[in-house]
């Protein structure tokens, strides 16, 4: 998948056993954000490198081991990336019971954040060009969406047709609520880019998913 505006351009790499949608946005200036590295170090660093972009940052949504398990590929890179997660979710980088790798007989432990993401703040890519970090609580305490123009990078918070499991370790149903809530009010033509699966819209989603139907 491939998104091209006048402002930026939106890859997606389908990485890793459970098909976690890694997105590549990158600027004219080659500026680049690396979204959600999973666990496909060769497949990302060929793509940044044949495309000639810089990555200034990798951004996990949260702390599970399918959308953190490249992050390593910081220290492949020249200059190196910032690495970027929310404060609530920096222990399942280091925790292979939080961060799932466990249950399939690998301890991965990440390198460490440099920056902590929080609800609100504004994150510079090139020029005019801003993420905005929204605080999503629910699958994981520390799960963010990103917003970037009318783009909505939601990790593993909404799908096309579905949301997030709660059932995992910090996971909290009514949180997860609460946190649907805060999206539903977006644009109903804002984009959706999950964390798995194909892309969706606000709109569709308030009017087909049993998760919003619920009456959020």
């Amino acid at each position: 998948m491939k998104l091209i505006t006048s402002e930026f351009h939106i890859e997606r790499i389908v990485v890793g056993q459970f098909g976690t949608n890694c997105y590549i946005v990158s600027c004219p200036d080659r500026s680049a954000a690396i979204i959600d590295p999973g666990a496909d170090e060769t497949l990302i660093l060929e793509h940044i490198r044949h495309s000639g972009l810089k990555a200034k940052y990798i951004f996990n949504t949260h702390g599970h081991y399918d959308h953190t398990g490249a992050n390593h590929i910081k220290n492949h890179l020249s200059p190196k990336p910032v690495v970027g997660i929310h404060r609530d979710d920096e222990s399942y980088l280091s925790d292979p019971a939080l961060n799932l790798s466990e249950i399939f007989g690998i301890q991965f432990r990440s390198v460490s954040p440099d920056i902590f993401l929080s609800d609100g703040q504004k994150i510079n890519l090139c020029r005019n060009l801003f993420f905005s970090i929204i605080h999503t609580p629910g699958h994981t305490p520390g799960s963010i969406c990103l917003k970037l123009g009318n783009y909505l990078f939601s990790g593993d918070l909404l799908f096309s047709g579905g949301v997030g499991r709660t059932d995992l370790p910090g996971g909290n149903e009514e949180l997860l609520m609460i946190s649907l809530k805060k999206i539903s009010h977006f644009d109903k033509n804002t984009v959706v880019l999950p964390g798995h699966g194909e892309e969706t819209s606000i709109g569709k989603e308030l009017e087909t998913n049993p998760y919003f139907l619920q009456g959020i």
